[in-house]
């Protein structure tokens, strides 16, 4: 279901250009927009928990042990494909 959205006339015109030159449509080029903020904000929310665990001498450890666990599943004996 589509619904209509008030953008400005420089966002419009930028849209069809981008549009134009991509081969894409208005609406999948405003999908994939929505998709990359959210993926951005995702990554920056990750980043900011990994620093502030990275502060906390007690959890960066803890995080350290649990990393020194997953890199030995890495030597199981298989070659690299």
């Amino acid at each position: 279901m589509s619904k209509l959205i008030r953008v400005s006339d420089q966002a419009y015109d930028k849209l069809s250009e981008i549009a134009q030159k991509g081969g894409f449509s208005r609406q999948e080029i405003i999908d994939q927009a929505i998709k990359k903020l959210e993926r951005d904000a995702l990554l920056k929310q990750a980043n900011e928990a990994y620093a502030a665990i990275k502060k906390d001498p007690k959890k960066w450890q803890d995080e350290q042990e649990d990393l020194a666990l997953w890199q030995a599943t890495l030597n199981d004996g298989l070659e690299d494909e």
